[in-house]
């Protein structure tokens, strides 16, 4: 009876050490470890540095255990390209009235109205040629080049035939003379043909005007100034509605060249009177007007008031822009044919909301600014109008949307200037 009692205990006391053995263990389960986020292989019961690299020990998750989002980890919810540091100034949208200030580019170009045409009147050869290069200088009067024609020969021994034979028919004298004047002979040439009896196989041919000589067949003569280049001289001219071309110095007019009557082979530009002419964008347009006043700058310290007086629409490599010049006189040569000049013109003001243009971030086929909601920017398209130093009118904002100072700062990536809107 004694051993049997005495096993009975023996056996509860082994079940007692048994359930003592588990409940240690699960406490030392429970126990909170420590880990390396770069080495996991390093594991302590308490907090501290990782013996391999330094870094803090970080606590192991527990399985079953839920993770918290607490606010040091909500930005990870985020994506990573819509999050900007919220220190960045921010600024909102003013509506009031601006007079508006343009400033447009243009350049000094000539006065295409002040063309004149060299024409030859009679069909012949070029003996001899006197004009050296394209814009070369000339005055009025001045030889420009000789002909030989078959043609003027013959009117010449008409009129010294009838001279000879026939001196009292004055008027078919008089016809001889008409007839050599319409084939381009000057007065004075007819009279020493009468003088000496002789006819000249040679005439010459005399500028029209004052002015530079350039050859009609160099390309295309007349040409707009917007893409103006110079040539040797620093010299370029210009017609109204025609596309640019550069005009050769060198000149394809050689002497032995055969020319037809009627044909225009030079002109003569004229640098008395120049146009300052501007190219001005198609938003713009209802903004200016002729007589509209004009301030032309010349140079950082030189500049003259004046007045629009040509403005039309223009369209070029599929661009439409508004083409505005100003008259200008240019009898003291102040002002040099293709010489850069900027133009500075005031509108009437009106009431538009106001960002600064800093704000604007400019991709080429769109504006955007980037908008701040609950910490976070986002981009919104908006369409701009005219500028006013450095505001700029726009259009698709809020007079409470706080928008970001300047925009270049938030242009980090490709798409987070991506615009759903």
């Amino acid at each position: 009876m004694k051993k049997q009692r005495s096993e009975i205990v023996m056996f509860l006391l082994m079940i007692f050490l048994i359930i003592s053995s588990c409940g240690n263990k699960n406490h030392e389960a429970e126990r909170d470890q420590y880990t390396c986020p770069m080495h996991p292989t390093v594991i302590q019961d308490k907090p501290g540095s990782c013996s391999v690299c330094g870094m803090d020990l970080v606590r192991k998750g527990r399985a079953g255990e839920e993770v918290m989002i607490t606010a040091e980890l909500s930005y990870l919810l985020k994506p990573t390209n819509a999050m900007v540091i919220s220190s960045i100034k921010t600024v909102l949208p003013i509506e009031r009235s601006m007079a508006v200030t343009t400033n447009v580019n243009g350049t000094i170009t000539y006065d295409t109205r002040r063309f004149v045409e060299v024409p030859i009147r009679f069909a012949g050869r070029i003996e001899k040629l006197y004009v050296r290069y394209n814009f070369q200088s000339v005055r009025k009067g001045q030889k420009i080049l000789e002909i030989y024609s078959p043609d003027l020969v013959t009117a010449q021994r008409e009129l010294l035939y009838l001279l000879s034979s026939d001196r009292d028919n004055t008027l078919l004298i008089e016809k001889a003379k008409d007839k050599l004047k319409l084939l381009g002979v000057h007065e004075s040439q007819i009279n020493d043909l009468v003088a000496t009896g002789k006819e000249s196989y040679s005439f010459a041919v005399y500028s029209p005007a004052d002015g530079y000589i350039v050859e009609a067949s160099s390309g295309n003569v007349e040409v707009s100034s917007s893409s103006s280049k110079s040539d040797g001289m620093g010299e370029s001219i210009a017609s109204e509605g025609k596309s640019f071309s550069t005009v050769k110095t060198e000149l394809q007019t050689r002497a032995g060249m055969y020319l037809n009557a009627g044909e225009s082979i030079f002109k003569i530009v004229s640098a008395w009177n120049v146009w300052a002419e501007f190219d001005i964008y198609q938003k713009d347009a209802a903004l200016i007007n002729v007589n509209d006043p004009v301030e032309i700058k010349l140079s950082d310290s030189e500049s003259i008031q004046a007045k629009l007086n040509f403005v039309q629409p223009y369209f070029s490599n599929g661009e439409s822009f508004i083409k505005a010049r100003v008259y200008l006189n240019n009898s003291d040569n102040k002002y040099k044919v293709g010489q850069l000049v900027t133009a500075s013109y005031t509108s009437s003001s009106r009431k538009a909301i106001w960002i600064p243009q800093s704000a604007i971030l400019d991709l080429g086929s769109k504006q955007i600014v980037f908008i701040k909601r609950q910490g976070v920017f986002r981009p919104k398209s908006i369409l701009t109008a005219r500028q006013s130093d450095n505001w700029t009118e726009a259009s698709g904002l809020e007079l409470t949307d706080s928008i970001a100072y300047n925009g270049q700062f938030m242009m980090d990536s490709e798409s987070f200037i991506k615009v759903k809107n």
